[in-house]
């Protein structure tokens, strides 16, 4: 089946829920404006719930013409797309006051990842500041759906790098969530993976593929590495906890180059740092005490190259 075709489907699919689910708030408000509004209000309610209910009408008849596998391919796609989407929208950070996590779909032809705030309750009487009222928000394009729903092995790879995908698009281009000073924003661009490894970049799939092959060297040489210094387990043993020591005790901080470096992309960096709070560079007992397994891997190696006087292995 041709991509268009797979897009015109979930396109009829959701104009079908959305104008059913106005037809049901029109037909609310209609029971409203007949107990309490005026006549007038009343008759210009009902105006507006007998056209929203043809218009829903219209919409579901035509979504009931597709046949059953093309209406049971676009509602499998709706739902994967909105459950990744749920899952981005998450990235957004907990605001002082209300904070609330939106995923809709989007008329636009590329998909979008915002945050709106707007100023909440007082933190009690005695205080004049308000609370920060936070809205997070992921907008879905069809256009970019069909092809994110069917790629679910790309998606894991940048979700588990804490680039969540909100969209793919046909040229090969990906739309992935960031988060900056708690809120939520996206960024397109390529993505290059191989196996369990992914790379990120905003510059072109060039780019991106040669990042990728960095990042395979590097971690190549790492394996090698690791499967050498395996033979002697014993010396292996002491040479981490030496490296975990300098990396607990010294004052040694890691940089963006360090982690560069060791073949890290630079969106998977910016998430990083955004999601631990941590800038430019950080000490190595933090990137220890984050947990996280890319970050331990890097206060390692720089703990290895202080301990040795050896530069890291680009």
């Amino acid at each position: 089946m041709k991509l268009q075709t797979k897009i015109n489907d979930l396109q009829t699919l959701i104009a079908s829920v959305d104008a059913t689910t106005k037809a049901q708030h029109d037909a609310e408000r209609l029971t409203v404006a007949c107990s309490v509004g005026s006549r007038e209000s009343a008759i210009s309610a009902l105006d507006i719930s007998i056209a929203s209910r043809g218009s829903a009408s219209k919409s579901l008849a035509a979504f009931a013409k597709l046949p059953p596998s093309r209406r049971d391919r676009a509602t499998a796609t709706k739902a994967k797309a909105e459950a990744m989407g749920k899952r981005a929208v998450k990235c957004g950070e907990n605001y002082s006051g209300a904070t609330d996590y939106t995923v809709n779909w989007t008329a636009f032809p590329f998909p979008k990842a915002e945050t709106h705030t707007a100023k909440g309750d007082q933190y009690s009487r005695g205080c004049t500041y308000r609370k920060t009222d936070a809205s997070h928000v992921v907008s879905l394009s069809p256009e970019w759906a069909v092809l994110l729903a069917e790629r679910e092995d790309v998606a894991k790879l940048s979700e588990r790098d804490g680039l969540p995908l909100i969209g793919i698009h046909a040229d090969g281009r990906a739309c992935w969530v960031t988060t900056k000073r708690g809120a939520i924003t996206c960024e397109t661009g390529w993505i290059a993976h191989f196996g369990e490894t992914c790379y990120h970049s905003t510059t072109s799939q060039k780019a991106a593929e040669q990042g990728l092959a960095k990042k395979l060297a590097f971690m190549r040489a790492f394996w090698v590495s690791a499967a050498e210094a395996r033979k002697n387990a014993a010396q292996y043993a002491k040479d981490e906890r030496r490296a975990r020591l300098i990396a607990r005790l010294c004052d040694v901080s890691a940089t963006i180059a360090d982690a560069l470096a060791l073949g890290f992309c630079r969106p998977g960096i910016e998430a990083f740092q955004s999601q631990h709070h941590i800038g430019d560079s950080a000490p190595l007992r933090a990137l220890l005490a984050s947990g996280n397994p890319s970050a331990v891997r890097l206060a390692l190696a720089v703990a290895r190259k202080v301990r040795r006087a050896e530069p890291i292995a680009a």
